[in-house]
């Protein structure tokens, strides 16, 4: 009998461990249930914001029809969106902060709406986010193209766009990734989709002249590319795009270049007509 003890004992041991341990990834999840844990490898596993530590949704807090069309995106994808308030172009407190810049009061919305979601990313000390702007249709399974996307991503990225407009000077970058490629930014215009490294944050917050800004942030993003200043990349096809041809975002005011459509459109499988203007 003791010695059927003495050989049980240490599994039993074992066993209660292992017990432990698994509890310890329950109690974590139920602290935040938008964080999974790989039991493998120890490590968070975003699976509610496609791979990200965060998704931010810059909406303006008077669309609200583009706030429910969020949140409709978001609980279909299974998706954790954290809305925040974008600037208004009406909001001359906040503007008083690029007095000095010649640009349209729209255009220095859009820029510190950008800019203020880069200080909520440093401020969060956020590994990386996603950032969105509410005007935006979604590939239909984006989390499965993202789970791939990461493993190929290299690790130098500070910014990563879901979907721009037109770039003629991106270059394809061979991974064995199957249908969705990534492409070495370019000269890549609009912000509607893109995801952004705290290592890219740092850099952004350094070399943006915020006080001042000369152009677009849409035009300021892609000059800090072209000069190796920011290194991006793309994923091609396209998987976050403008919800129709003709429906420019309220945060970002007008658009440069063609843009593309996406391949399983999931406002298009839920119903929406995504040529209108919503």
């Amino acid at each position: 009998m003791q010695s059927l003890e003495k050989r049980v004992g240490p599994f039993v041991g074992v066993l209660f461990i292992l017990i432990l341990i698994y509890n310890s990834f329950v109690f974590l999840e139920f602290l935040n249930p938008f964080i999974h844990f790989d039991i493998q490898s120890n490590k968070p596993n975003y699976t509610r914001t496609l791979g990200f530590e965060h998704i931010y949704v810059i909406n303006l807090d008077y669309r609200i029809d583009r706030y429910k069309k969020m949140k409709v995106l978001g609980n279909f994808l299974d998706l954790d969106f954290d809305i925040i308030k974008a600037v208004s172009k009406y909001d001359s407190e906040a503007l008083s902060r690029l007095n000095r810049s010649d640009l349209n009061v729209g255009a220095k919305a859009y820029y510190l709406s950008h800019y203020l979601t880069y200080e909520l990313i440093a401020e969060n000390e956020y590994e990386n986010a996603l950032i969105l702007e509410d005007a935006v249709d979604i590939e239909l399974n984006i989390t499965d193209i993202m789970t791939e996307v990461h493993r190929y991503l290299p690790d130098d990225w500070d910014i990563l766009y879901l979907g721009h407009c037109a770039d003629t000077q991106s270059q394809y970058f061979e991974t064995d990734l199957t249908v969705h490629v990534l492409h070495k930014t370019g000269v890549p215009r609009c912000t509607h989709g893109y995801a952004v490294s705290a290592k890219g944050v740092k850099k952004l917050l350094e070399k943006l002249d915020i006080d001042n800004p000369q152009y677009h942030i849409d035009q300021d993003l892609p000059s800090l590319i072209h000069q190796n200043e920011i290194i991006s990349y793309s994923v091609f096809p396209h998987i976050i795009q403008f919800k129709g041809v003709s429906d420019l975002s309220d945060v970002s005011p007008g658009t440069l270049g063609e843009t593309y459509h996406l391949m399983n459109s999931t406002l298009r499988f839920l119903g929406y007509n995504t040529n209108i203007y919503y």
